[in-house]
């Protein structure tokens, strides 16, 4: 039997921030980012989702599937400052899936960033329809993959993302996996995240061949919270 209860941590009020989901990606945009860099965020993770997969099968390949996404963020114009990509966290779960993202993000990320991500969280909570959809894009045989992936603007006003990616082994897939208490169940959650800034001429380049490349059925994928 699980718990589906989840308390989120103090928070200031939303503002205007946005979320949405681009096939398995939970896209949180921070209050005050532009709807023209807000379109450009969910833009990038329609076509990753959409042309990663046909690469690589996320059952089977799912390292090999998130290096292809992390290096098309770079390729599309995502900068990423550190020597190391992504770092990597595993942890054995009782709480909530969502306590623990937040936990990555909060010495990783800014305030706008990690707020973002709590908001987005709290408005998937409260929609059935977006959980449904998340479950069904997120499955695998034996738990799920998905990703978190806010942004907001940087101390210089740059475009600033931290993806967050995270799959968990259980022999359970409840549709509510985000919000459910695990004490009860044998899972463990490993996540792999870093920060990307956004290059805007890198990204000008590309951004019209890309845009052409998301089929309409990908654009299916694409859900607003």
């Amino acid at each position: 039997m699980f718990e589906t209860s989840v308390t989120f941590p103090p928070r200031k009020p939303s503002g205007d921030t946005h979320a949405a989901l681009a096939g398995s990606t939970l896209v949180a945009v921070a209050a005050g980012v532009s709807e023209d860099d807000e379109q450009i965020a969910l833009d990038c993770a329609l076509y990753l989702e959409q042309y990663t997969d046909t690469r690589y099968d996320r059952e089977t390949q799912w390292y090999e599937w998130l290096q292809h996404y992390t290096l098309g963020l770079w390729n599309l114009g995502w900068i990423h400052q550190r020597p190391k990509m992504l770092e990597s966290r595993k942890v054995v779960l009782s709480e909530p899936i969502t306590r623990e993202i937040l936990q990555t993000l909060r010495p990783q990320a800014s305030s706008d960033l990690y707020s973002a991500a709590l908001h987005a969280f709290e408005m998937l909570k409260d929609n059935v329809q977006a959980s449904r959809l998340l479950a069904q894009n997120s499955g695998r045989i034996r738990g799920r993959q998905f990703q978190t992936m806010p942004c907001a603007y940087d101390a210089k006003g740059r475009l600033t993302l931290m993806l967050v990616h995270a799959w968990y082994v259980a022999a359970v897939n409840p549709e509510q996996f985000l919000f459910i208490k695990w004490k009860d169940h044998d899972a463990t959650l490993i996540q792999h995240y870093g920060t990307f800034t956004l290059d805007r001429q890198r990204f000008d380049k590309v951004a019209a061949t890309m845009r052409a490349k998301i089929s309409e059925r990908s654009r299916d994928y694409l859900l607003r919270i």
